[in-house]
């Protein structure tokens, strides 16, 4: 008895001694799963954190709850390697067992939650990942308190989800409210605070807030210099940043001083073969680069790319990237034999490392077909662009973006091998597939995105126009393409500029809107995930999820055009057919575009296009288009220059003038008349410098003003005519507006709503413009009529379609001071309380973007009689950025608007006289024509400076025709 007593006791004492062992063994093994995780090493820290697991599996049982650590650990490390096959059942083993032992609601279980939605997150999946993110935040917050640090992560986590997804509001509610939770708890200069502000920062820069992201960058930077030191490696991330947002806003010395301290840092820290630094390396190249300093670049890209190839290997991506930049650099430098090789070594290592198949070994292909094309080789370049495209088409879907740069090449190559044929149906499958993306893009995102997105297609139009107007002028299908990328094209970021879908949104009932709004998410989802898309995603499920958004998206789309006009105008595809419908008879729709005529042969990106030249295109009911090439555009826009100066001087001699006017004419208007033959009405849509001339006050071959054998009426573009096919009835009477009290007191104050800088402005009484308002007043019984302290911002903003605003008093364009800043809020009115404004709503300031804004459905004409508000930015291919075109988005039909001032009493005469027509039934168009010509008649009143300033934009039909 005493012998097994011993023997038993022994025995138990070696468990003892063991289970201790293994728990030592189990904390060794867990601190190098710790140390390999923090330094990237996933794949080396697998086999230590499968070892943890088998230990506790045998210590434990395989039903235990103090395994799941151990499995969400293990889990944890197949997620970072991409490994999301075996990741997700070691996630939902140990959520099981988390489960099973603490009930639904425990921390343990809102970090397995988190890490669940991480994995979804990653593949795409997004509204199972929401619901594991929800989950986790519903977890701690009960648990933890609204305001624990712990709630920020969740916070963060969704956040980011949503910003992925387009879902930039809510996004960015959550960051906020994140922020001030690590605000509180953990004070204003905690790193974690920091990283809440970078991911603010980061948000304001994708949505193009540049001016708000920069404070931001700079706090989290300032507060990890305070807390880790200046040369710490963290705070290479927020330099990093913060030098990214200065080379997007072009401003090259400050990115490149700030990437070249992180260069420093980095070096210092980490050491000259670090990856890191190889990366802050190719950092500062490609700020070089930006900057045309090839020379300087070219040394930075080469120790990169040793630094890479020895500490990564000669098989790794990130030594391909060196080799494309390195490329690059080689094409600008036209050492073509050089850029071959680097690209080809490059696509080898990138087919190898990830596939033959997969998208970036088309970014390869592409730059490589590039530099066969510029070397004439074009059957090479003819089959890298197919490849290219095949490899796109099927990884990325039928409508990315990417497709058409292989798309355009093939065009270029094509026609530079004389088969227009063949390259006019290349470039065809090419625009179609921009204006897809284009929608997406100016319904979600950000004016700066929308225009920098157009500029990077308008090298498209630019081949278009010159397929046609060069390599095809004789050829219908052409000239049809040419033309519809002009409608198409054309003025596009302003319709979307006020976000016309949230007034739009106004009108619709509740159910519509609902559905406006699930569209509007949808596009920004969809947005999200062609422009930033997952780098993670597994190919074919990227594809499952944009085609799943895309289907649900034209379904709400048919729905709503179904249901609402104004939303069917605004989403019906661009046809020819259907403006030319809209076009009347015995009338001509002229389109003025200005383009860069496209070297098809050239050798170089630099020689791809030639100066710009303008171009005319005719459009008839029942006629097929007509087209002439008005040539270079300099030597017009010399013309253009001195017409502008000669009409607006009052004391230049009218026959002086007229040759002036003349000379202009004779490059512009004379070719265009043999075109139009004994057509009278033109409905012009001018281009770029155009926009700022009334061509009325041109001059014929018969010393004749155009005005005395046209009527002009402006558009937009071609796209206008669609608008005005379908138009409200007025809702309200005229209104006249005129002589405002600018003395008088203004509004009560609230938050500043505008950005602009008007406080050295000040304006002077307007009296005559009482007199003109009670003139016009009298032919139109009904109409109400506010002066004085009465003529107010906030009268306007009441507005509910009148059938007529008439607005008498100044107005203001501002120069452009900020390139960033939205061009609607340089230009607007002056109202009453202006000169004793205060920071309120009603502060005597109307802004073209809030002019935008007003409730002009079913007024039939504006009438802004003051100075400057035909003004505004003028954009190549964009039109005005004034109040012009403010008023087309509010809503109304027409509008009536000054180049310049004239004088109170010159403007009285013509305004009541054009009213007079109008009562007369005489059309919009005409009635201005009809009250000019009784100007000239006028000997006093004959130059064009007193008659020609107002220029008649949309309708031109008689007020009440609709």
């Amino acid at each position: 008895m005493a012998t097994s007593l011993l023997v038993g006791f022994l025995s138990t004492a070696t468990g003892v001694l063991s289970a201790r062992a293994q728990v030592q063994q189990i904390q060794q093994l867990n601190a190098q799963v710790q140390q390999l995780l923090g330094a990237g090493r996933y794949a080396a820290a697998l086999a230590p954190a499968r070892a943890v697991l088998a230990l506790e599996e045998k210590n434990f049982g395989h039903s235990d709850v103090r395994i799941a650590d151990a499995l969400v650990q293990l889990a944890t490390l197949y997620r970072r390697q991409g490994d999301y096959g075996r990741a997700e059942p070691l996630y939902n083993r140990a959520l099981a067992l988390q489960e099973k032992a603490f009930g639904s609601v425990h921390p343990a279980i809102a970090r397995t939650v988190a890490g669940l939605a991480l994995l979804n997150f990653e593949q795409g999946h997004y509204p199972r990942a929401e619901g594991f993110y929800r989950r986790a935040l519903a977890i701690r917050e009960k648990v933890l308190g609204p305001d624990d640090p712990d709630v920020a992560f969740s916070l963060n986590g969704l956040a980011s989800l949503y910003g992925t997804q387009g879902k930039y509001a809510q996004a960015e509610q959550l960051f906020q409210r994140a922020l001030a939770i690590r605000e509180k708890a953990l004070g204003p200069e905690h790193p974690e605070v920091a990283g809440s502000l970078a991911n603010l920062a980061e948000m304001d820069r994708t949505l193009g807030r540049y001016a708000e992201a920069e404070p931001l960058y700079q706090r989290a930077l300032a507060i990890l210099e305070k807390t880790k030191g200046v040369e710490h490696p963290v705070i290479t991330v927020p330099l990093d940043n913060l030098a990214e947002l200065y080379r997007l806003k072009g401003d090259y010395t400050e990115a490149e001083r700030l990437y070249r301290r992180a260069l420093a840092i980095r070096e210092k820290a980490l050491g000259p073969w670090h990856p890191d630094f190889a990366s802050s390396l190719n950092n500062v190249a490609v700020t070089l680069i930006d900057q045309g300093r090839y020379d300087q670049a070219k040394p930075l890209l080469e120790r990169a790319l040793a630094i890479r190839k020895k500490g990564l290997g000669l098989d790794h991506p990130d030594v391909a990237e060196s080799m494309t930049n390195l490329a690059e650099v080689a094409v600008a430098q036209s050492r073509y034999d050089q850029a071959e090789a680097l690209y080809r070594r490059a696509l080898a290592i990138v087919e190898r490392a990830l596939g033959p198949e997969n998208a970036d070994v088309a970014a390869v292909l592409v730059d490589l077909a590039e530099l066969e094309r510029w070397q004439g080789r074009y059957a090479q370049a003819d089959s890298l662009y197919r490849r290219t495209l095949a490899i796109r088409t099927q990884a990325l879907g039928p409508q990315h973006p990417l497709l058409s740069q292989a798309l355009d090449g093939l065009a270029l190559v094509a026609v530079a091998q004389a088969k227009p044929r063949q390259g006019l149906q290349w470039l065809a499958q090419s625009l179609d597939i921009q204006e897809h993306n284009l929608s997406l893009t100016l319904a979600t995102g950000s004016e700066k995105q929308k225009r920098d997105y157009l500029t990077t297609l308008s090298k498209t139009a630019d081949i278009a126009l010159s397929l046609h107007l060069q390599a095809m002028p004789g050829d219908a299908a052409a000239a049809r393409l040419a033309l519809t990328t002009v409608l198409r094209r054309k003025g596009r970021v302003l319709d979307f500029l006020s976000d016309d879908l949230a007034v739009l949104r106004q009108h619709l009932d509740a159910g519509d809107r609902q559905n406006l709004d699930e569209l509007a998410g949808l596009r920004a989802q969809l947005a999200a995930a062609i422009f930033e898309p997952p780098v993670d995603e597994p190919q074919p499920q990227y594809r499952s999820r944009t085609n799943a958004l895309t289907l649900r998206a034209e379904k709400l789309e048919a729905d709503l055009s179904r249901r609402s006009a104004d939303f069917a105008v605004r989403s019906t595809p661009i046809a020819i057919e259907a403006v030319q419908r809209q076009v009347p008879a015995g009338a001509a729709l002229v389109e003025l575009v200005l383009y860069r005529p496209c070297n098809f042969k050239a050798t170089r990106a630099s020689n791809q296009f030639g100066p710009p030249r303008y171009a005319a295109y005719l459009v008839r009911a029942g006629a097929e288009p007509e087209w002439l090439d008005l040539g270079d555009a300099a030597r017009l826009g010399t013309a253009i220059g001195a017409f502008r100066d000669a009409v607006r001087n009052r004391n230049l001699p009218v026959e002086q003038l007229k040759g002036v006017a003349r000379a202009l004419d004779h490059r512009l208007m004379q070719p265009i008349r043999k075109k139009l033959g004994q057509t009278r009405q033109i409905l012009l849509s001018p281009d770029s410098q155009l926009h700022l001339i009334p061509f009325a006050a041109l001059v014929d071959e018969q010393n004749r003003y155009l005005v005395e054998q046209y009527t002009f009426s402006y558009l937009g573009s071609g796209r206008d005519l669609l608008r005005l096919a379908r138009l409200d009835a007025p809702r309200q009477p005229p209104l006249i507006v005129a002589d405002p009290d600018f003395d008088a007191a203004s509004g009560e104050e609230a938050p500043q709503l505008r950005s602009i800088d008007i406080r050295k402005l000040h304006f002077a009484p307007l009296p005559a413009t009482r007199e003109e308002g009670s003139a016009i007043g009298a032919l139109w019984p009904k109409a109400r009529l506010l002066t004085g302290p009465e003529a107010t911002e906030n009268a306007l903003r009441q507005v509910q379609g009148p059938s007529i605003l008439h607005v008498a008093t100044h107005g203001f364009f501002l120069k452009r001071s900020d390139q960033l800043e939205n061009p609607l809020l340089r230009s607007g009115l002056v109202l009453a309380g202006f000169n004793r404004r205060e920071s309120g709503t009603d502060d005597g300031v109307l802004t073209a973007l809030e002019v935008s804004s007003l409730d002009l459905r079913g007024t039939q004409l504006v009438v802004l009689s003051a100075c400057d508000t035909g003004l505004g930015d003028v954009a190549d291919g964009e039109g005005i950025y004034g109040l012009r075109r403010a008023l087309t988005l509010a809503g109304a039909q027409s509008e009536l608007v000054s180049l310049w001032k004239v004088g109170d009493v010159a403007t009285k005469d013509l305004m009541v006289d054009y009213y007079r027509q109008l009562r007369s039934q005489v059309g919009r168009a005409e009635a201005l024509r009809q009250a000019q010509l009784q100007m000239i008649a006028r000997p006093e009143l004959a130059h064009p400076f007193y008659w020609s300033a107002f220029i008649p934009s949309g309708d031109w039909r008689p007020v009440g025709s609709n």
